[in-house]
């Protein structure tokens, strides 16, 4: 338990520290406040957080660049870092900067801006990886950044496109596969700026995307009218599991747990209703077709969705048999589900969960 008198004698072990100015003990002194900083971040006090983040602002400038990489990888997560600390560590060289521009809520979005117009490709391109970018951010990204920079901003599903920024992709796509790739798997284009995608592929590709979705068609005006009512009459109920569908959704996130392992567990208690909502967060579509797809008789829609999202075929084949048993089909059906599976590849399946998006928001725009 964290008193306030452990508080306190920490500060004066601190501040007593920092009094000794020889190389040796600021390098020891800063090693010491980050750790505990680290360990503790969710724990302390707001006055305890204040201290840690002054000591290192003021130590900063007298750090060698390699103790600098190190308190920027070891801060990047933390989100009470103070705004100061992480903003000087951005602006170092790459190798220092990298985990705060990647990574780093410390960071706002004026600074990202900031840091975008002024720093270097090395610099653009970590902050290009961030988890989410504001379409400011993003289109000073494609006007300053070199090729690796904008396929990056057009592969990063949670960056903001503006209208500008997607008509330059669009344009880029002509001539770089890596960006027209990218943008064939992004939910935030019109359908006739994919279209236009299509059209820029080689003959035979586009004869496959063009077959692909036309077999998809269907299910995707079927999940559209009825879902809803699918969802009223499924009967699809949370069974009793001691996982929490919430906490492993935070887990799949954090990359501390694969959503397929999840998968696995849920399908192993035939708990369908968890299984639909993780694949519901994890691929930005609404519960309701999520589910449609799951108490389907065929397999298409729940194998497009697991696929782009990297569910492995031993984790499919868990869910095949969860769903036969709750659609009250037999376990041969399952079997052939999961062969099916294996010659769906990683691409396709993000391209018709992409165009799967694209449509049900253009239905649903027209039925408003």
């Amino acid at each position: 338990m964290h008193t306030k008198t452990d508080g306190l004698k920490m500060i004066n072990d601190l501040l007593s520290l920092a009094q000794d100015s020889t190389p040796e003990k600021r390098h020891q002194l800063v090693e010491h406040v980050t750790e505990l900083f680290v360990t503790g971040a969710d724990s302390y006090q707001t006055e305890e957080i204040t201290l840690f983040n002054t000591v290192l602002e003021g130590m900063l400038p007298t750090m060698e660049p390699e103790q600098k990489k190190t308190i920027s990888e070891q801060l990047a997560p933390i989100d009470s870092t103070s705004n100061k600390v992480a903003y000087e560590l951005a602006r170092e060289e790459i190798d220092i900067a990298r985990p705060m521009l990647t990574s780093s809520n410390a960071l706002k979005t004026e600074d990202i801006l900031r840091l975008a117009k002024t720093m270097g490709q090395g610099h653009l391109l970590a902050i290009s990886k961030r988890k989410h970018l504001e379409s400011n951010v993003t289109d000073v990204l494609l006007e300053r950044g070199e090729s690796p920079v904008k396929q990056s901003v057009a592969a990063n599903d949670g960056a903001q496109i503006s209208d500008w920024g997607s008509r330059l992709l669009i344009k880029l796509a002509e001539r770089d596969e890596k960006i027209r790739d990218a943008m064939m798997e992004r939910a935030d284009v019109t359908e006739s700026d994919y279209n236009r995608l299509i059209e820029q592929m080689p003959s035979q590709q586009q004869a496959k995307i063009r077959q692909m979705r036309k077999d998809n068609e269907d299910l995707i005006n079927d999940l559209f009218h009825k879902a809803s009512k699918v969802v009223a009459s499924s009967k699809l109920e949370r069974k009793a599991t001691r996982i929490n569908a919430k906490a492993t959704l935070k887990e799949i996130r954090a990359g501390q747990r694969t959503l397929g392992k999840a998968i696995t567990q849920l399908a192993l208690s035939n708990n369908l209703f968890d299984i639909c909502f993780l694949l519901s967060e994890m691929a930005g579509l609404e519960q309701k077709y999520v589910t449609n797809v799951m108490v389907r008789y065929d397999s298409t829609g729940v194998a497009v969705l697991c696929r782009a999202m990297g569910v492995e075929n031993s984790d499919y084949h868990a869910l095949c048999k969860a769903r036969a048993t709750h659609n009250k089909q037999p376990q041969s059906t399952a079997e052939n589900w999961a062969n099916d599976y294996q010659s769906l590849s990683d691409r396709d399946a993000r391209r018709l969960l992409s165009f799967m998006k694209i449509r049900l928001q253009t239905l649903e725009a027209q039925a408003a």
